[in-house]
């Protein structure tokens, strides 16, 4: 007892290690599991904030790519309205035959075309342009012209001249429309015309407009088969009718007719022939003979450009209809994703469309087939 009482400090400090230690212990042992997960949820948050890193990775530089994304839709949105305002201009509708056509009766079509003879023989006459009949007129020996010969000139529409087969309603619409793009080209050349050099109209072909006209239009077919890559039509997008006129005439005079093809008319091959007396021309300078007192003269070739008289053959297309449904174009292109209609409504607008925003939109949002 005595050395207890002697080293009662000894004893005490040792006593409070021991209670330190063995709450430390009990603390430890409670505590190890708690540690471990913790261990174990740091190493989970870490990995997490890899794979995270790594999916931002994945957008990095998203800013830049949205700024130039904006830039190629307001390009995509000129380009359109550049489209847009081209094929309006080519298909000009207010000026065209097929889009402010009214609708007749076959029997009226008829007699517009009976009276156009006659009316456009005047008109030629009037302005100096004869017909290839005139050319070919008999002569007898006392050289007079036989007036009997002359044959009536038909402007493509010669199978119809008192004769009128068992048309359909809109197979005669078409006829009708043919008609008055004949009338207008031929008034093309009445205003090409003066009263110093005369104007031959050779020929006017046209194609078919159905299965009865077919039968009867004869020689004032004009046949597409060696044509087709000379026209601008494709299956599904433009529809138009090609017209041939050929017509021998000054120089001057087919530039004229030229530039009064104005859309929707386009002209699609021009081929030129000069006229044998106008192939050489003197050139006015004398070769000197010193065995004749006659001169020699040159001659040298006349080129086209000059207004020498030759033969036009002339491809003219003339547009009536564009299938260009934008507003399909676009329900088929945004369907199936997700389109932010802000930027839509930007897009529309810009490329002159922003009539048709809400039919995109309910179809985007209804999800209609359209």
């Amino acid at each position: 007892m005595s050395f207890l009482k002697q080293n009662r400090i000894f004893f005490s400090v040792l006593l409070l290690c021991l209670t330190v230690f063995s709450s430390l212990q009990i603390i430890s042992c409670n505590s190890a599991e708690n540690l471990e997960s913790i261990i174990s949820s740091i190493n989970k948050e870490t990995q997490r904030a890899r794979s995270l890193q790594e999916e931002l990775l994945l957008f990095e530089g998203l800013d830049e790519d949205s700024k130039a994304s904006v830039v190629d839709l307001e390009i995509m949105a000129e380009a359109e309205k550049n489209q847009q305002r081209f094929w309006n201009n080519i298909l000009n509708s207010s000026q065209n035959i097929f889009l402010t056509w009214k609708t007749k009766s076959p029997e009226s079509i008829n007699a517009d075309i009976t009276r156009l003879y006659s009316h456009l023989h005047d008109i030629c006459k009037t302005n100096n342009i004869y017909f290839q009949q005139d050319e070919t007129k008999n002569e007898n020996i006392f050289g007079i012209n036989n007036q009997n010969e002359e044959k009536q000139y038909g402007f493509g529409l010669s199978s119809y001249d008192g004769f009128w087969p068992n048309f359909s309603k809109s197979e005669a619409q078409l006829l009708g429309r043919q008609s008055k793009i004949i009338t207008n080209l031929v008034d093309f050349l009445t205003e090409s015309s003066n009263s110093d050099h005369k104007i031959l109209l050779i020929q006017i072909l046209r194609e078919s407009v159905g299965k009865e006209d077919s039968q009867h239009i004869g020689n004032d077919l004009l046949s597409t088969q060696n044509i087709r890559d000379k026209l601008v039509r494709f299956e599904g997008g433009i529809k138009t009718f090609a017209f041939q006129i050929k017509f021998k005439s000054h120089t001057s005079h087919a530039r004229s007719f030229i530039n009064q093809l104005i859309p929707p008319f386009l002209l699609r091959d021009l081929i030129v022939n000069r006229s044998e007396e106008s192939t050489f021309s003197n050139s006015g300078q004398s070769a000197p003979n010193p065995f004749s007192a006659e001169k020699e003269v040159r001659e040298q070739s006349l080129p086209i450009v000059q207004n020498v008289e030759s033969t036009f053959n002339l491809l003219v297309e003339y547009v009536y209809q564009i299938d260009r449904d934008f507003e399909l174009f676009m329900a088929n292109a945004l369907k199936g994703g997700k389109v932010d209609k802000a930027t839509l409504a930007k897009f529309l607008e810009s490329s002159g469309n922003s009539k048709i925003r809400s039919k995109i939109e309910k179809k985007i949002t209804n999800r209609e087939v359209p």
